[in-house]
């Protein structure tokens, strides 16, 4: 897979916006370790890892942005692996926070 077929395979129906951003990926044991999302949306975002990707995370997007996320698909890309989320909100007020994150982005 090439950079141009992750552009062109664009499934989800979200808006999405498309600039990379170092975030940082919590696993369960809380171990962090930083990856770079390459687009977000409100309900997920396409990421990179240079690691294995954790069944869930918390995704930190900012410093007053967390989310629990879920891979839903991956895709090995040279020696980095391209996965694609879905976020899981434990409360409105954490799907408020990424839409706020992605105004700010947006801006």
């Amino acid at each position: 897979m090439n950079l141009l077929e992750l552009d062109l395979k664009n499934r989800r129906r979200a808006h999405r916006v498309n600039r990379a951003v170092r975030v940082t990926a919590l696993d369960r044991q809380a171990h962090r370790s930083q990856s770079v999302a390459l687009n977000v949306s409100s309900s997920g975002a396409r990421m990179v890892f240079t690691h294995s990707c954790p069944e869930s995370f918390t995704v930190e997007l900012d410093a007053q942005t967390r989310v629990l996320a879920r891979p839903v698909w991956k895709r090995p890309l040279d020696r980095s692996m391209i996965v694609g989320v879905r976020f899981e909100f434990r409360s409105e007020r954490e799907r408020r926070q990424v839409i706020s994150f992605l105004q700010r982005l947006a801006a």
